[in-house]
């Protein structure tokens, strides 16, 4: 990490007066541990990242000084702790003090009866790293079962290099009390910070991971004893009430500027349902195709890799068909929201050539005619009918029957009039009805509707 470090330094120092900047920087270089570790746990929703970095460091009895400088990240240095994970009886931390002139740097001033190196921990929020989700879904020739492969792609923008990071994942939504990148490029004052505000944003943060950590090390644990290590990488998912964390296994080189995909699982032979929708609300009485499936666990799949073990995060999913021939044809990119574990997944897939709807009003007729006499003994109508007569002319291109879904609306409190098929009502104004097409096939569905109207 050693252009990270240029960015944001750390380093050991026994001293009672203030070095340099300059000497600093040469220090910095020269002093850098070797071996660490780095965890990033990425919240989209609120834009922010905890970032756990751990490392051996020298001590020498009496007091040590160590200087953390966030200038040129996104770091928010309200957020900064730092922890003992060894040798925590004869390491205590002093105070904090801040460098005269900058802003953009703290020192922990520690009491040390150490003389040799301990293991520490730093941990802080950064914005700028963010994470997204995108999806491929290839139908065999059928269209009647699918292959769904889920990716997570990860965008680092915050200033710092992570070449050998363990990246975690959160669906869902934090709610945060101060805005990071705000505080990251320096709109705040230490003599303004509110240090129980501060503590309830880390403590949230810290409860809703620490159940999912548990099961983490329980289940690398238990693939260990079982001697699956050399498996390839995967994902671990692991719920947390309200919202779903994935960790990817192994490490990852995660470079300031760069973007890395990742697959998030792989699942086969999904049962998929290729549905044709026309509707006067929703499609502009144009046929749609729609596939739908659920995320729920598919029997023989690897846990891992299956649907259903997660939510579905919001992203773009890439539809392509399959021919007899392995040819792939693509359908289109559909933006999908959020699906959580057993829902259903629909997709639309926008207008298609596949199934063509036309609609005519054939006829129409006005009858049932009742009159009254007013108070100067003129007739008015008083009551009548209206009838309108469609049809729809439906016509499947497609080598195999289909099924389409057809949604009418009509104006007024409208009753069914000759209705030759099966049909639901969806509201007061709206009847929806489900043709069966045969393949090559174009048929004449004729129907019609009664308004009656009054004065």
């Amino acid at each position: 990490m050693l252009q990270g470090y240029i960015l944001r330094s750390l380093f050991i120092t026994i001293t009672f007066l203030w070095l340099p900047i300059a000497v600093y920087g040469h220090i910095e270089l020269v002093t850098v541990p070797k071996s660490q570790s780095v965890q990033l746990t990425i919240y989209n929703s609120a834009d922010i990242t905890m970032v756990k970095e751990s490392r051996e460091l020298t001590f020498k009895p009496g007091k040590n000084t160590i200087q953390f400088s966030w200038a040129g990240t996104l770091i928010d240095p309200t957020s900064l702790r730092l922890t003992f994970l060894t040798q925590k009886s004869k390491l205590s931390l002093r105070d904090t003090s801040f460098p005269p002139g900058r802003n953009d740097a703290l020192q922990w001033n520690i009491d040390s009866e150490l003389s040799g190196s301990a293991r520490v921990e730093i941990s802080y929020f950064t914005s700028g790293i963010t994470w997204s989700a995108d999806y491929t879904a290839i139908t065999n020739s059928r269209e009647n079962a699918m292959n769904v492969d889920g990716f997570i792609r990860v965008i680092n923008n915050s200033g710092e290099d992570f070449p050998n990071a363990e990246v975690r994942l959160v669906v869902g939504h934090v709610n945060l009390v101060e805005n990071i990148a705000e505080l990251a490029q320096g709109k705040w004052r230490y003599g303004e910070l509110d240090d129980a505000k501060r503590e309830a944003v880390r403590s949230r943060f810290a409860s809703k991971v620490q159940r999912a950590e548990e099961k983490e090390m329980a289940l690398a644990e238990s693939e260990a004893d079982e001697g699956v290590a050399d498996k390839p990488k995967s994902i671990v998912k692991e719920g947390l009430s309200e919202y779903f964390l994935f960790t990817i296994e192994g490490k990852e080189k995660i470079p300031n500027g760069w973007q890395k995909r990742l697959k998030a699982f792989s699942a086969r032979e999904v049962d998929v349902k290729v549905i044709y929708r026309a509707s006067d609300r929703t499609t502009s009485g144009t046929v749609h195709k729609f596939y739908e499936f659920r995320n729920s666990k598919t029997k023989g799949q690897d846990p891992k890799t299956s649907l259903g073990v997660s939510p579905l995060p919001d992203g773009t999913v890439h539809i392509f068909s399959e021919d007899n021939k392995s040819n792939l044809s693509y359908q289109g990119g559909v933006a999908m929201k959020y699906v959580a574990r057993g829902d259903k997944v629909k997709l639309d897939a926008g207008v298609t050539r596949e199934v063509v709807l036309r609609t005519f009003t054939r006829d129409f007729k006005r009858y049932n005619f009742v009159t009254d006499t007013n108070y100067d003994k003129t007739h008015f109508v008083k009551r009548w009918m209206d009838e309108y007569f469609y049809e729809h002319e439906l016509e499947n291109t497609l080598s195999r029957p289909v099924s389409v879904e057809i949604e009418r609306t009509f104006p007024g409190n409208y009753e069914p009039g000759k209705m030759p098929f099966k049909y639901e009502r969806v509201d007061a104004t709206s009847i929806k009805f489900f043709p069966e097409i045969d393949s090559r096939e174009k048929k004449k569905i004729p129907y019609s509707i009664k308004i009656e109207h009054k004065e």
